[in-house]
């Protein structure tokens, strides 16, 4: 699945509470948010509380004025847009980021640096901005409300495409160009700085994220067969998931079982290593005295001292049992030649 960037900001006025009514969505507020069906609390990534932010947009606001031509001070309209708003989506759904901790820590990264985007397009023009995360929805997201600092509260200055429309406009105005002229070439330069300002976005955020810039173009499709398709989309992007976590399954049950093999060999390797070192110990305090081995098949058996018991052989012989067909037998016999300095092993004898 291809992971592409998806960023957008967008400006807001206090007509009729919308910017408010922006911030407590972002925060939240169950009156504000009925698009999402299970909400959670938004999670403060950077910037001020948001908790702070619908004080300080109010407070602001109360103080906020424009200034005339005729340097008149009067308060500023309620169509003025005071509050710039921008999300960013990471594009791996939040069933598929939470169900692997190598997503979940490209997510942090690739989260950590969309909030630096933000904040540092709010530092640029010395405003206030908050910035939260929202795992409820499909994708995980993060929000950013930015508010101007400046008398007027002109958000639009702090909006890259509206900044350069009123620039190159008022550059027009000032050579010259007639009105309907110079808000037309305003419009032309929107375009181009808003592609700068996603370009920015991918330099920054998207690439080192490994995620593409630009998707393939795609036609435009009637709601109705839209929600079909993603109908299918979503139950093919599910049936990925499940394949890939029933794989994960399996690399782990393999993965397990290698290691109790591992575990078991090593477990093995300690109890032959342990028969070994009690075979020996049998010979020097002369809990074995000597080998024998049967005339007719051959088969070896081992003597016992005299002062070993039935019990405590029976024991010696267990013990011993791990590592009798790993050698222990030919152990034996050269420490019993050893300890005698000379043939300690009859080859022939009563088989007991």
């Amino acid at each position: 699945m291809t992971r592409t960037n998806f960023l957008h900001i967008d400006l807001h006025a206090r007509k009729s509470g919308r910017a408010n009514f922006v911030i407590d969505e972002l925060s939240r507020v169950p009156e504000s948010c009925a698009h999402v069906e299970d909400s959670l609390p938004p999670i403060q990534i950077a910037g001020v509380p948001f908790a702070e932010i619908s004080t300080q947009l109010n407070r602001r606001l109360g103080e906020a004025y424009e200034t005339t031509k005729r340097g008149v001070r009067k308060e500023i309209r309620v169509t003025q847009r005071v509050l710039l708003a921008g999300v960013a989506s990471y594009p791996v759904a939040m069933t598929e980021t939470c169900a692997s901790l190598a997503e979940r820590r490209k997510y942090r990264a690739w989260r950590a640096r969309a909030a630096k985007f933000f904040l540092d397009l709010a530092r640029a023009h010395n405003a206030i901005c908050s910035i939260v995360a929202h795992h409820d929805e499909t994708f995980p997201h993060i929000h950013a409300a930015i508010i101007p600092t400046d008398t007027a509260m002109l958000a639009p200055a702090l909006h890259p495409g509206y900044a350069a429309r009123e620039a190159a406009e008022q550059e027009c105005l000032r050579q010259g160009m007639p009105k309907k002229e110079a808000v037309a070439a305003g419009r032309r330069a929107y375009a181009p700085a808003m592609r700068q300002f996603q370009d920015a976005y991918h330099e920054q955020v998207g690439h080192p994220s490994g995620h593409a810039r630009l998707v393939t173009g795609r036609a435009r499709l009637p709601r109705g067969e839209y929600l079909a398709l993603r109908t299918c989309h979503d139950a093919r992007d599910q049936a990925i998931l499940e394949r890939e976590q029933a794989e994960r399954e399996r690399a782990a049950i393999v993965a397990e079982t290698a290691r109790l093999i591992k575990m078991g060999r090593q477990a093995s390797e300690d109890v032959i290593a342990m028969s070994f070192s009690e075979g020996m110990r049998a010979v020097r305090d002369g809990r074995i005295e000597d080998i024998v081995y049967n005339p007719v098949d051959h088969v070896a058996d081992l003597i016992r001292g005299p002062d070993v018991d039935d019990v405590e052989w029976e024991q010696l012989l267990n013990d011993l049992a791990p590592a009798w067909d790993q050698g222990l037998l030919a152990a034996l016999e050269a420490l019993l030649a050893t300890r005698s300095r000379g043939p300690a092993i009859r080859r022939a004898g009563a088989y007991f």
